[in-house]
C-alpha cells in the first residue's frame, strides 16, 4: 500500500495542471467577452488573437521566473487588485446604493 500512496504525487500534479489549464481558459475567455462588448466588437474571435498576444508578452515582461512571479502575487497584487476590486469598489457602489435608495424613499409616488 506504501507504493500506491507515493504514486499519488502523480495523480496531484496532473490534477493541478489541468485545474490550471481551466481556469486560464476561463478567464481569457471572460477577457475576451468582457473585451468584445467594451469595444462593441460583434464577433469575438477577431479579439481573441490579438489580446492572446498582450497576455502572452505581459506574462513575460511581468515576472521572468518563479521568484518574481511569488513576489508579485505577494506584494503587487494585493495592493493593486484586492484593495480596489474587494473593497473599495464594493463600498463605493454600497455607498452610491444607499443614496440611490434614500433619494426614492423620500420622494413620494
Amino acid at each position: 500500500i506504501a507504493d500506491f500512496i507515493e504514486r499519488l504525487d502523480v495523480l496531484f500534479m496532473l490534477y493541478l495542471i489541468i485545474g490550471g489549464f481551466f481556469k486560464i481558459s476561463i478567464f481569457f475567455y471572460a477577457a475576451v467577452a468582457a473585451s468584445a462588448d467594451i469595444f462593441r466588437i460583434p464577433n469575438q474571435r477577431k479579439i481573441g488573437f490579438p489580446l492572446g498576444m498582450i497576455v502572452l508578452f505581459a506574462s513575460v515582461t511581468i515576472a521572468s521566473n518563479f521568484a518574481e512571479h511569488i513576489k508579485e502575487g505577494l506584494v503587487v497584487v494585493p495592493v493593486y487588485l484586492h484593495w480596489p476590486f474587494q473593497i473599495i469598489i464594493p463600498f463605493m457602489l454600497l455607498i452610491i446604493a444607499f443614496f440611490r435608495n434614500r433619494k426614492k424613499k423620500k420622494s413620494p409616488a
